[in-house]
């Protein structure tokens, strides 16, 4: 699954994590990328968000900030019920002066694949809303895949029809092709993704069980993938 949760803000203003736990657990994944996480932020109560859904959820959590300021950090996380065996962290290029621009990352997990594959290399990432930007962290993020088993998820803010989608589609394919996401109340936009390698994808699309339409602004999606 991958999930942009706004760090557990509503629809109707309220920030709680709880919904974002139940919509998460309502499909139950092995592995979650989330998408603008708070660690220790005076708006989402100072909570370790990451940590709290990886408790709430009985999964493995892996954080890594974008923005770090005064003991506060915001980011992106994985979360895994499969064995982490070990994670890395990309910082993403951008250009700081163009407006709007703010630091990117993406966090490469590689877990413990319950089959002879051995290995799956995940990729979680929020890209740039600057199109100017995501090109050049989308080859940043092609750059790192090596293994013949690889998932790429995230909030890409763009569609499958942009240049930077493309470039990353080269070697990987969509699970989630034209999948609705944004706004979570009336989605129109398929702007999150999840691309694979060296895995058959089951079945996959946008997920709407629970409170999901009012616990974030994006819609999450899943993917049931095999070797």
């Amino acid at each position: 699954m991958t999930y942009n949760i706004r760090h557990g803000l509503g629809a109707d203003g309220r920030v709680d994590l709880g919904r974002i736990t139940a919509v998460i657990s309502s499909y139950g994944p092995d592995i979650v990328g989330i998408q603008e996480v708070d660690i220790n932020k005076p708006r989402s109560g100072l909570v370790d968000q990451a940590e709290a859904l990886a408790h709430r959820l009985g999964m493995t959590a892996s954080f890594q900030p974008c923005l770090s300021s005064e003991g506060e950090r915001y980011g992106i996380a994985t979360l895994s019920r499969i064995p982490i065996i070990e994670t890395r962290h990309l910082s993403l290029p951008g250009r700081p002066k163009l407006r709007r621009s703010e630091p990117r990352c993406a966090l490469v997990t590689r877990l413990a694949w319950p089959d002879e594959s051995g290995s799956v290399e995940v990729i979680n990432t929020h890209l740039s809303t600057v199109f100017r930007e995501r090109a050049a962290q989308t080859e940043a993020i092609a750059c790192e895949l090596g293994g013949p088993h690889a998932i790429v998820v995230g909030d890409f803010n763009c569609t499958p029809l942009s240049r930077a989608y493309k470039q990353l589609c080269c070697g990987l394919r969509s699970a989630t092709r034209y999948a609705r996401t944004w706004p979570a109340t009336l989605p129109m936009m398929p702007i999150d993704h999840i691309l694979v390698r060296g895995l058959e994808v089951v079945r996959a699309g946008t997920w709407t069980a629970k409170p999901a339409r009012v616990a974030s602004d994006h819609l999450p999606l899943y993917a049931e993938l095999a070797a």
